[in-house]
């Protein structure tokens, strides 16, 4: 992303208070003792360094190179192209990142160039990391120069800013995979998508990156002038919903906390159930409190990532009524081979939730994050009817990733 226009800031640097204050000193004391001489030197120095600053001031195009994403937790890389715009060079160029959000920190110092001659480009990388999850503005970083003398800060500033999105937390699992491989709901014949019997043509849709280039469907292409992709139904493939409980009491979520180490923790184990999975099985929609995401249209391995950017901005709800949504919930449960229940507290809504889908004839798993404090153990497993419910592990244990087998 290129800048537009950059706005110049003047700074006084430590050493330049200092002599700033030592010249009002000497300007006071010239009132009572012959002290001209001293202040006559330092008012040439301050503008010897504000003219020849002036000059030489940075005068830069920056052009942001960002990953798509980050992993909260887990440092990244920032790459930016710095060229001097100007048709003098700049000397002592310093890069930091101002003004970047309360979660996501530079670490290290600011990154230096000596001398950036007029036209000269170069590529600095500046380092970050993001403590919490979610979609931040990542403004461009400041260019400054101190020279000569290092007394006055000449600093490059513009307003523009990226969208980063910082994923939350996830690891591979230690999950029983044997219950994924329950038949499909797709198709009728059974064996569609083996290797001796083709599988059954969808339709067509918007050709996506990580779409296999074998299926461009070249006449749709001529006709609708950009590129369709041809979709089938695998039978063989299982198919998997997954539900996040995202309640949160009330006083929590009034307070506008910045974390809330409950949620986080169901964010993340939601999140490292679909990267645990991705391979086995397909990830048809993500059911996030009370938002529905349908994932069926994207190509398979992008479903797993479209889950994460989804979870990145997950929010915490105090409640939310399942009655305008219960059709659609039983249409698509009556589809999925396997539904998978990440909670924060196991009651009668998600119990009567769970009950639909085994209405359904899906197989259900859910897993509950135990509060810190609670009289329910860690690994605690409880039957309902044919499913499963089982407390996986307190907040900090699941944030570490210090979660034994599921």
């Amino acid at each position: 992303m290129a800048a537009t226009r950059a706005r110049m800031r003047l700074a006084p640097t430590e050493p330049g208070r200092m002599l700033l204050l030592g010249t009002i000193f000497f300007g006071l004391a010239a009132q009572i003792v012959p002290a001209f001489g001293v202040l006559s030197a330092l008012v040439v120095v301050m503008l010897t360094v504000l003219v020849v600053g002036f000059v030489l001031r940075p005068r830069v195009d920056v052009t942001a190179h960002l990953p798509d994403h980050v992993v909260a937790g887990q440092e990244a890389q920032f790459r930016y192209a710095i060229r001097n715009v100007a048709r003098v060079p700049a000397y002592d160029l310093s890069v930091r990142l101002a003004g970047l959000p309360a979660t996501i920190e530079q670490v290290g110092g600011p990154e230096t160039i000596a001398r950036l001659g007029p036209g000269q480009s170069m590529q600095v990388v500046v380092t970050v990391r993001a403590g919490r999850r979610g979609s931040h503005l990542i403004p461009l970083p400041i260019c400054e120069s101190s020279f000569p003398f290092n007394l006055l800060r000449f600093s490059c500033v513009r307003k523009d800013r990226q969208t980063l999105t910082v994923r939350p937390v996830f690891y591979r699992l230690q999950m029983r995979l044997s219950h994924l491989a329950a038949e499909s709901r797709y198709g009728l014949s059974g064996s569609a998508g083996r290797a001796e019997v083709s599988p059954e043509y969808a339709g067509n849709r918007p050709f996506l990156p990580g779409d296999s280039p074998r299926r461009i469907d070249t006449r749709a292409w001529a006709r609708l002038s950009v590129p369709a992709t041809k979709q089938y139904h695998n039978d063989s493939d299982s198919h998997v919903g997954l539900v996040l409980d995202t309640r949160i009491e009330s006083a929590k979520v009034r307070s506008g906390a910045q974390e809330i180490p409950e949620l986080e923790a169901a964010v993340s184990l939601c999140a490292s159930i679909a990267f645990t999975i991705q391979r086995h099985c397909l990830i048809d929609w993500l059911l996030a409190g009370a938002e529905l995401h349908d994932l069926a249209t994207w190509p398979r391995t992008m479903r797993v990532d479209r889950v994460h950017e989804i979870l990145a901005t997950v929010e915490p709800a105090e409640r939310y009524d399942w009655d305008r949504m219960a059709d659609a919930l039983a249409n698509r449960f009556r589809r999925m081979s396997e539904v998978v229940f990440v909670l924060l507290r196991w009651d009668q809504t998600y119990s009567d939730l769970l009950e639909l889908a085994v209405a359904a004839r899906c197989r259900c798993t859910a897993y509950t994050v135990v509060a810190p404090g609670a009289d329910r153990p860690k690994g605690e497993t409880v039957r309902v009817g044919s499913s499963m419910v089982m407390s996986v592990g307190t907040p900090e244990e699941i944030l570490a990733g210090r979660l034994g087998p599921l």
